[in-house]
Order: structure tokens, then C-alpha cells, then sequence
């Protein structure tokens, strides 16, 4: 048997809990066709040596806003892609809150049409619940949306939720879809920003005061329970304050379909740096405590939080840079990601096995890509994240592929980097560099969401593509 590509002597890693060292792995027509001891570079038209780097399974990020169509001047499908193939991320989840909004059959055709023409990575689109698309839904999962996504409370856009009556309806008829909340109430944070707002300067220290932990909390309280009330599947986006982590881990204890993420502006950065970065660093929710940081991290530990995400969500500097209540929230993160991650393996919070399975395999199985995408199966798609985790290095802005380069990182080390990635067989980043072609990305199709939690287990994903057969 002869190959495509053969990636020689890396070191895979499982998300479920181990490691082999020194094998070769065999590509052929876009999907991973052998893994073994060795195989003779002879056998294959092109070979990649991976010694010494660690091949992750092609590295997910289940939440950005690309802004395409209808804010294409902040990023499109071809510069926000760009950045996530820079950053080792072979698949995208594109969030709803567009001009117009991803709500109907139509608006999902064309942005996946628009996206399918520039992306240069994978791409899975959310549909938003409105109060007016109750009977669309089945047409919308049809069309192919990865899954639902609701605003309890608005952040850029002031996309309003469906009223509760519809959306208890909505959640009802989601079926096999999952449900993504963007959690804050917005009651409380009006109540909280007049109050804020009255206090004389603009000290962005304001900002978690202004949309407190008790929002979140209480949204998420409220996502919770239409859930066991309707039997929808949910998930809680961009989870920053330990009150949440309570009620998601309850839930989990009493085995409802709860998934949960969190953001890297949680884990590394919190309210101590406000004086330093001002509205650089302002995002919905906002960044919390330094106590609310360490109990994500923890959160991570436990299984609590599922998956890693960034919410990458660029503006103009501008934008970012007006007086503190009208600079607009978003961070720009799915470039910097990866080596942030990295980073944070190589200083034990967590290993790199815990990482493939936060930014690889829970988003695949929690989205409906699982075992075609998050994992490392005979005839799953051959995506790869190749990662030096030896490799140093500064986040500078101006060298980010974005169109609006306006991260809060700017200086931060890391240690730890991707070196490259393949997306179904071809490298579309090698050292740095855009290598793929826009267009290559392709709409991904979810095929069964996963309510539950992998099993350590379940290594087939119920389909027989054993993650590390033994032959060629």
C-alpha cells in the first residue's frame, strides 16, 4: 500500500490518555490510512519528519465569529481562517450574530456558500433561534447547521433571545442539535452598568462590576433548567466565573446533556490586568477575578469545562480603543490560542493529552464530528496539529494573520508551539505559514451530537475505527 503522505517518527498523542512514541503515520486520500512502527518513506509520495514534535488531532475551535456576511471589514471567512490555520486550528464554528443573522435556510446557504469560496480551514455554522424561526429549525438542520445558538443576554449586535414560551417551544423541537447559550441576563447587567456608568472616570476595572458573576450565573441557572424541563441538549459558551462552574458541575452530577467552555482571556489574563490593557481587553462575558480564573483551571481538571474555545470576535482598533462604554467587546484569539495553550502544558496545568481531548475531541463529539474529526482513526479525516513543544516565542500583534490585530497578548512568552497542520491529508501551515488554499474548507455536517461525556473507554466512537489499530 502506498501513500499520499507519510508523517515519520512524531510522537501521537491520544486524547483519552496516552502516547506513541516514534511511529509513522500513512495518509491516503484524505484520510489516515495506517499507523505503525515504521513505515518505508519509499511507500510514500511525500514524507514530513515529525521527530521529536508531538502530532495532536486536528485542533478544533467551536466558537469565532468570522463576521462574514455584513461585517466583513472587521474579518472575513478568508483572513479568519487564515488566522486559524496559522494558529494550528484545522476547524471553525462560526457563530449567527451577522448583518443579516445566520437564521434561516437562506442566510445559512449563502454563508456557507461565501465561506466555502475563502476558507482555508473546515468550517461548521450555527443557526440562531430567534422568535420568528420555531418552524425552521428542521429545514435548518437539514441545510447542515452544527447547531443552535441563543443570546439570554446581547453583547455586539443586541440580538435579543426568543421570548421564554418560544424558546421552551424551540428546545423542545432542537432534536439532535445541541443548543449553544451565550449566558448573561440582561436585566441584571442594565440594573448593574446604570449604576456603573455613574461612577465618575473611565476605569475599566468597571467592567465585571458593571455585568457581574450573578448575570452569568443566573443565565446559566436558566439554561439549566430548560433543559431538564425539555430534554435539549445545551451547551454554555465562554464560562468566566466560578458561580457557573457550580451550577454546571450539579448538573453534571445529575447527568443532564450540560457542556460547557471556556476561553483563553480567562485563563490568562484577569482583573489585575485592566489598568494595563483598558478596553483591550474588554469581552462579554468579562474577565473576572484571579480567584474566578483558578477555579476554570480547576474546572478544566475536573471535567467540569469540556472544551477550550476562543470566541474570536476582532474589531477595528478604533472600535476597541473608543471611551470605555462604547469600545465594543471582543478579543481576537484563535491565532494565539495554541502556543497559549501550549504554554500552559508545559507549566503542568495541564498535559498534553488533557489538551487534545479540551480542543480536539470533546468539540467533536459534543458538535456531532466525532469520529471523523477529534481523533486519530483508520479512515478519519486526516486532519493534524504538529506541535514543537520545545519551541520559544513572543506574540507580537503585527505579526498576526487577522485583519484587525487588536489582542490583549502582545509580549506574552510562550513556549510551545504549532509547526504545522494538515487538514484531510494537506498541509495548510507548515513553520508559520499559510500554505493551504482558500476554498479548500469545507462545510462540515454534524452527524450524531454526543450529550455525554467520553468514556476513556470508548476508543471506537461506536463506529470500529479503532484510534490506534496495530498493523498497516
Amino acid at each position: 500500500m502506498n501513500y499520499d503522505l507519510i508523517l515519520k517518527g512524531g510522537t501521537l498523542v491520544d486524547p483519552l490518555g496516552t502516547a506513541l512514541n516514534g511511529v509513522d503515520l500513512g495518509i491516503r486520500d484524505g484520510k489516515l490510512a495506517a499507523i505503525a512502527d515504521t513505515i518505508d518513506p519509499s511507500r510514500g509520495d511525500d514524507v514530513y519528519d515529525a521527530a521529536g514534535l508531538f502530532i495532536l488531532p486536528g485542533l478544533i475551535d467551536a466558537h469565532v465569529h468570522f463576521r462574514d456576511p455584513g461585517l466583513t471589514y472587521k474579518e472575513d471567512f478568508g483572513s479568519g481562517s487564515a488566522a486559524a490555520a496559522r494558529g494550528g486550528i484545522t476547524t471553525v464554528a462560526d457563530m449567527p450574530n451577522t448583518l443579516p443573522p445566520t437564521a434561516g435556510t437562506g442566510e445559512l446557504r449563502e454563508k456557507a456558500r461565501a465561506a466555502g469560496e475563502k476558507s482555508y480551514t473546515d468550517f461548521g455554522l450555527f443557526a440562531l433561534l430567534t422568535q420568528d424561526n420555531l418552524g425552521e429549525m428542521d429545514a435548518l438542520v437539514r441545510e447542515g447547521a452544527l447547531g443552535f445558538k441563543v443570546f439570554l443576554g446581547t453583547s455586539v449586535g443586541n440580538i435579543a433571545a426568543p421570548p421564554l414560551g418560544t424558546l421552551y417551544e424551540q428546545m423542545r423541537r432542537a432534536g439532535p442539535r445541541r443548543i449553544a447559550f451565550h449566558a448573561e441576563d440582561n436585566e441584571l447587567n442594565g440594573h448593574f452598568t446604570r449604576l456603573c456608568r455613574e461612577i465618575p472616570g473611565d476605569d475599566p476595572a468597571l467592567l465585571p462590576r458593571a455585568r457581574p458573576d450573578i448575570s452569568e450565573a443566573e443565565a446559566v441557572a436558566r439554561a439549566i433548567r430548560l433543559a431538564e424541563y425539555t430534554g435539549a441538549a445545551i451547551h454554555i459558551c465562554h464560562v468566566s466565573a466560578a458561580r457557573s462552574l457550580a451550577l454546571i458541575r450539579e448538573a453534571k452530577r445529575r447527568r443532564l446533556p450540560v457542556s460547557a467552555e471556556t476561553c483563553p482571556q480567562y485563563l490568562f489574563l484577569d482583573s489585575g490586568d485592566y489598568p494595563r490593557l483598558g478596553t483591550r481587553m474588554k469581552v462579554n462575558p468579562p474577565v473576572r477575578s484571579a480567584e474566578d480564573r483558578e477555579a476554570l483551571w480547576r474546572g478544566i481538571a475536573e471535567g467540569v469545562i469540556d472544551m477550550i474555545a476562543t470566541d474570536h470576535a476582532p474589531h477595528t482598533a478604533e472600535e476597541k480603543d473608543r471611551p470605555l462604554w462604547e469600545a465594543l467587546p471582543g478579543i481576537a484569539g484563535v491565532e494565539t490560542s495554541v502556543p497559549l495553550m501550549l504554554t500552559a502544558v508545559n507549566q503542568g496545568r495541564l498535559s498534553l493529552n488533557d489538551y487534545a481531548r479540551i480542543a480536539s475531541l470533546a468539540p467533536a463529539r459534543v458538535w456531532g464530528l466525532y469520529p471523523r474529526k477529534g481523533g486519530a482513526g483508520i479512515n478519519a479525516d486526516a486532519d493534524f496539529t504538529i506541535v514543537d513543544m520545545a519551541r520559544r516565542g513572543v506574540i507580537r500583534n503585527a505579526e498576526l494573520q487577522s485583519r484587525h490585530r487588536t489582542s490583549p497578548y502582545e509580549g506574552f512568552e510562550t513556549l510551545g508551539a504549532p509547526v504545522a497542520a494538515l487538514l484531510r491529508g494537506r498541509f495548510i501551515m507548515k513553520n508559520g505559514v499559510v500554505t493551504g488554499k482558500a476554498g479548500f474548507g469545507r462545510l462540515v455536517r454534524p452527524v450524531n451530537p454526543d450529550p455525554a461525556e467520553p468514556a476513556a473507554a470508548d476508543r471506537s466512537g461506536g463506529t470500529g475505527h479503532a484510534l490506534y489499530p496495530p498493523t498497516v
